[in-house]
């Protein structure tokens, strides 16, 4: 089970997935703790291209400084190249000890790297914060598995049918929070 540190971080790391573009990529965040608990980075994926949450906290640390850490993350590690290479091996090349992450990558290309961390000896927990977890990827994964964006459709009308006045004098149909949500 994740210790009340593990489960601070998860927190942060979300907020920081919350950073990054929506769209193809999926919004992760990760925060490094040293054994005794003190954020050593943090890291979050700006898109796709660019160093995932992992390696992105990664590259703020000095050779070494990772070894016996925790990675907190909020998406199971990548177990896969593309544009850029597995972040399991990242983080077993960094000596990190402990793993937490949240949500399973329900890829079959980027899934297997709690397996291969596992492998490696690493600790590795998940189930993290999924809730919460699963509320930041939520379009990312339906997307993943209809393989079609998420599409929201807001429809307004008067109680005679129509969307506007005819002479111009129209208010607001929908409410503050309606708004809010779709624009």
């Amino acid at each position: 089970m994740a210790s009340a540190v593990e489960i601070d971080a998860m927190r942060r790391a979300l907020q920081l997935a919350r950073r990054g573009p929506r769209g193809l990529n999926p919004q992760v965040g990760a925060v490094i703790l040293s054994p005794d608990g003190d954020v050593l980075a943090e890291g979050y994926h700006r898109g796709a291209g660019t160093a995932h949450a992992e390696v992105d906290a990664l590259s703020q640390l000095a050779p070494g400084a990772a070894r016996g850490a925790t990675a907190v993350v909020t998406l199971e590690p990548c177990n896969h190249t593309g544009r850029t290479g597995p972040c399991a091996l990242a983080l077993i090349e960094a000596g990190v000890a402990r793993v937490v992450y949240a949500l399973d990558d329900p890829t079959d290309a980027a899934s297997g790297g709690a397996a291969r961390l596992r492998a490696a000896g690493v600790d590795v927990e998940s189930g993290a914060e999924a809730a919460a977890a699963a509320e930041v990827v939520h379009d990312w994964v339906h997307l993943q598995r209809a393989g079609r964006p998420r599409v929201t459709v807001k429809w307004a009308q008067s109680l005679d049918g129509r969307a506007a006045a005819d002479d111009g004098t129209s208010q607001w149909i929908t409410g503050p929070a309606a708004r809010r949500d779709v624009h």
